[in-house]
């Protein structure tokens, strides 16, 4: 009867955090979607997949080393930096500055900061892309799924020293690990945690593991039997059947695995014996691994999956025509086909005119594109048994009439009511249309490392700005220089003929080092400052393009309009439905979990 009232009492919790989750999240939050994006589709705007570097599980093709033993090793060695007396260093990206420390040996940890390098921004920075790696490396083999939060900020350069090696005493590694917060249990959870992943190769450590016949490829010594994240290493330790070069080595002075694990009589490693109770510690503490921040850094809540999300919306001009962009993702299960006989909609109002915010009628379109694939996952949403489907849609808009905010509604055609997303009743407004960003006519040409890149901005050809700019940012730095973050004056662009409504504007920066600019343009009218914030430019002229949808009109009675009275009661319902959806999608994960633990 206790253990049934503990369970309720755990799915109330649940149930609770589901409801909290889905009414705190609101359209647009741009670093919550960035996050979000990164941590459960596991790519970046351009599909470019960080996530299918180490899933499932890989080995890295040159060196057959586990590419998840480096990224959790990775962020560890970053971590190490911390010092809990007074607050310093943590996970903060300061590794990258530290790599010709001893401490950090192997060409693993240069291979993981290559890995990393592509996928921060101005919503990303570098160590929150070291702690999604971490949580990847767990996920993708079969390790517990590890909460995540963002918000780390990096460091421009190096941390103290301070990473434990081999051939250190036990005192001195206690001492360490209790710098760095943990006490003598958690130092030998948190080994054992590590070295369940990977093992010790030649290249680092020539005296524990013998070269080959190649010695530019390493020999390995692994810790444990198996390539998963598991306890196997814990059981091969007690059993005494353990090959752990960091155990069994005759030399005695390199194998600190051995002093750590015995260190309470082996009180730790047998507690950690069991499947169940091995994922949870290493869950938990791997948790507060990554969240080692300095104690100026405050984490954001945890982000959590959006089992419906707004994304990739703006106005733009393709093809000589003013067209608006958006896509609903939804959730689907993993590997089998979205609902074929689905039909979605958006919605929208006019911002201008007689029908301005739906006063007589709303228009709609059907998506211009669906795209569904399973391997465009993270790990994370894959151990979960989710994937994505997502609703593209392009529509042509009349410049002067535009558009005041938009939403959807999903028919499963299965009897069952139509369900809007509406943003909790607000619908999803489009904040402005007097300055938009148009990939399609802007540029970028090679330097040696970099490129050079030429931003086409539209402002409205009614407005008489007084300043149009652009502010820039670069966070994906070869040799990891410091952020390009600048700000320059776009100019009228002659060369472009007014189309549409608007006259065109243009700047051209020199990024020499950077792989990830992003834009966030602005216009000056009459002291008001208008923003298109966030642009990327991974496409420019080279950006996909779908020919726009047939455009309908219907009346505004005979739909529901986010904030008119009809749509009250409704969007209580389908709140609650989102609520539920999300609670449902939450307890299949922890019971999924359970099962696979």
């Amino acid at each position: 009867m206790q253990g049934q009232w503990s369970l309720r009492c755990v799915l109330c919790y649940l149930v609770l955090g589901a409801l909290a989750t889905a009414q705190a999240y609101r359209w647009p939050s741009p670093q919550y979607d960035a996050v979000e994006a990164l941590l459960y589709e596991g790519s970046r705007a351009d599909r470019s997949s960080m996530a299918s570097l180490v899933h499932p599980c890989k080995l890295r093709p040159r060196t057959k080393a586990s590419i998840a033993a480096e990224w959790l090793r990775f962020a560890y060695h970053d971590v190490a930096t911390h010092n809990i007396s007074d607050g310093t260093g943590g996970l903060d990206g300061s590794l990258a500055y530290e790599l010709d420390r001893a401490e950090n040996v192997g060409d693993g940890m240069k291979d993981a900061l290559s890995d990393f390098r592509f996928y921060s921004h101005k919503y990303i920075s570098r160590s929150d892309v070291i702690a999604v790696g971490a949580t990847f490396a767990v996920a993708s083999c079969g390790g517990p799924i590890i909460p995540y939060r963002s918000g780390r900020i990096d460091a421009l350069g190096p941390g103290p020293s301070g990473v434990p090696q081999p051939h250190q005493d036990l005192p001195t590694h206690t001492d360490i690990f209790q710098r760095q917060g943990f006490n003598p249990s958690e130092m030998i959870t948190l080994v054992a945690c590590g070295h369940t992943l990977g093992g010790v190769r030649s290249l680092d450590f020539p005296t524990l593991v013998a070269p080959g016949s190649d010695p530019s490829i390493p020999n390995f010594k692994l810790f444990d039997s198996t390539p998963e994240f598991d306890n196997t290493m814990i059981v091969q330790y007690l059993n005494g059947s353990t090959k752990n070069p960091l155990v069994v080595d005759s030399n005695t002075t390199l194998t600190s695995d051995s002093r750590i694990f015995s260190s309470d009589g082996n009180q730790t490693m047998q507690s950690l014996a069991s499947s169940s109770a091995f994922s949870q510690t290493c869950a938990n503490l791997l948790e507060r691994m990554v969240n080692t921040v300095p104690q100026s850094v405050v984490l954001t809540e945890e982000v959590t999956l959006l089992p419906v999300k707004v994304l990739d919306v703006g106005l733009t001009i393709e093809h000589r025509i003013l067209v608006f962009k958006a896509t609903l993702r939804l959730t689907k299960q993993f590997g089998v086909a979205a609902n074929k006989q689905r039909l979605v909609k958006m919605f929208w109002c006019d911002r201008y005119g007689q029908d301005r915010d739906c006063g007589q009628t709303v228009k709609f379109a059907q998506p211009a594109a669906v795209n569904q694939d399973d391997h465009a996952v993270s790990p994370v949403t894959s151990r979960v048994g989710l994937s994505f489907v997502k609703y593209n849609f392009v529509v042509p808009v009349d410049p002067s009439l535009s558009l005041s905010k938009f939403w959807f509604q999903v028919d499963e055609k299965n009897g069952s009511e139509p369900i809007t997303y509406d943003n909790g009743g607000d619908g999803y407004s489009l904040e402005q249309d007097n300055i938009i960003f148009v990939p399609s006519l802007s540029g970028s040409s090679l330097l040696q490392d970099g490129n050079n890149y030429t931003l086409i901005a539209a402002v409205r050809a009614s407005l008489a700005p007084a300043r149009v700019f652009v502010s820039v940012f670069d966070n994906a730095m070869s040799d990891n220089l410091p952020p390009l973050n600048t700000t320059l004056d776009m100019a009228l662009d002659s060369s472009l003929v007014p189309t549409d409504g608007y006259t065109f504007y243009s700047a051209v920066v020199e990024d020499p080092s950077g792989h990830q600019l992003t834009a966030d343009f602005h216009c000056e009218v009459d002291g008001v400052t208008y923003t298109e914030d966030f642009q990327p430019t991974f496409f420019l002229q080279n950006s996909p393009t779908s020919s726009p949808s047939d455009v309908g009109v219907i009346s505004s009675n005979s739909t529901i309009t986010p904030g008119s009275s009809k749509s009250s009661s409704t969007t209580i319902r389908h709140r609650l439905l989102r609520s539920l959806d999300l609670w449902t999608w939450t307890f299949v994960s922890y019971i999924l979990i359970y099962v696979l633990l």
